[in-house]
Formats: structure tokens, C-alpha cells, sequence
């Protein structure tokens, strides 16, 4: 009697039907769905800065200013010290008087690094030794503002007509020159 025979489907078949199943799956799954990129956190918000220091007016003081000196307002320009490096600062005198000439160095002084608004300094001051005889005597010059400065003694007894008002010469309030 003939044998009878059964369809068997090869099994290459199958194990192709088994892989396109798996591929079909895989590509269903949420792993490859689009995204818009890797799911990164944004970064944490910058924390707010202080507000700059303020500048110090005493770092500002060169330029031409008044004076109250004895027999003034006396006209004072205020510049670097080109010996000096840093906030090393000369006020020297434009206007002469019978007791000071013109040109005479009225303070020297540098910028205080801890103390703002503050210069120390060392003033001339007319000696009694006759005409022309200065010695310097410790000072200190006070910014109030970038208009004006107050300079006076550290010891208050050491020479006359202290304190001394400057004003900056381009300030509303300078004085006039006298004639």
C-alpha cells in the first residue's frame, strides 16, 4: 500500500515566520517610536548676582578743583603721581599767594584699600621759618561725593586753616575765582 505522506512545512519556513513575528513586535515597541532626543534635564537656573560693588569716588579725583585755602577759593589741580604707579595722587597749586606760590605741591596721598572714599595723605604746611618754609603734616582727604572732597588734618592743631573744602571745578556749586 502506498505510504501516505504529511505536508510538514520546512522548518527554514518557520524559523523565517518566527524572526518576522520578533522583528514586527520590536519595531511596535516604545523603544523605537520617534522622540524629539534623549530626555535630558534642562540645567538648574543661574543664581542671581549681586549687584557690582559701587565705584569709589576716590578713585576719581583727578581734574581741577577749588580750593578754601587761606586767601582762596585757590584753584588745585589733582593728578597722578607719574613717579608712582597706582592711585598715587598730587594736588599742586595754580593760583600763588603771597605766602604759597604757584606750582606748590599742597598734598600727596594714596588711595586708602580699605577704607573707601578715603585718601591719606601728607599736606604742606607753611612753617614759621619765614617765606617758602613748608613741612608736611599727616592728612587725610574725605570723598563726599565725586564733586566734592573735604581735607583735613589728623592732627588738627598742626596748621592753620584746616579743614579745606574742594569743590570740582565743573560742579554747579564751584566757586568764582577771585581777581
Amino acid at each position: 500500500m502506498p505510504r501516505a505522506t504529511i505536508d510538514r512545512p520546512r522548518s527554514s519556513t518557520v524559523s523565517i515566520a518566527l524572526l518576522l513575528a520578533c522583528l514586527i513586535a520590536a519595531c511596535n515597541s516604545q523603544s523605537f517610536k520617534e522622540s524629539n532626543g534623549p530626555s535630558i534635564l534642562p540645567p538648574p537656573p543661574a543664581p542671581v548676582q549681586p549687584p557690582a560693588p559701587p565705584m569709589n569716588p576716590a578713585r576719581q579725583l583727578d581734574g581741577n578743583w577749588y580750593a578754601t585755602y587761606p586767601d582762596g577759593p585757590l584753584r588745585v589741580v589733582i593728578g597722578l603721581d607719574p613717579m608712582l604707579r597706582g592711585r598715587n595722587y598730587v594736588a599742586t597749586l595754580v593760583d600763588g599767594t603771597k605766602k604759597i606760590p604757584a606750582g606748590q605741591v599742597m598734598w600727596r596721598g594714596t588711595v586708602d584699600q580699605y577704607v573707601p572714599n578715603l585718601v591719606r595723605a601728607e599736606q604742606a604746611c607753611l612753617s614759621s621759618g619765614g617765606p617758602g618754609s613748608v613741612r608736611t603734616v599727616k592728612a587725610r582727604v574725605i570723598v563726599n561725593d565725586p564733586e566734592h572732597l573735604t581735607e583735613e588734618l589728623v592732627d588738627p592743631k598742626s596748621c592753620a586753616g584746616f579743614p579745606v573744602k574742594y569743590t570740582r571745578a565743573s560742579a554747579a556749586d564751584a566757586p568764582q575765582r577771585k581777581n
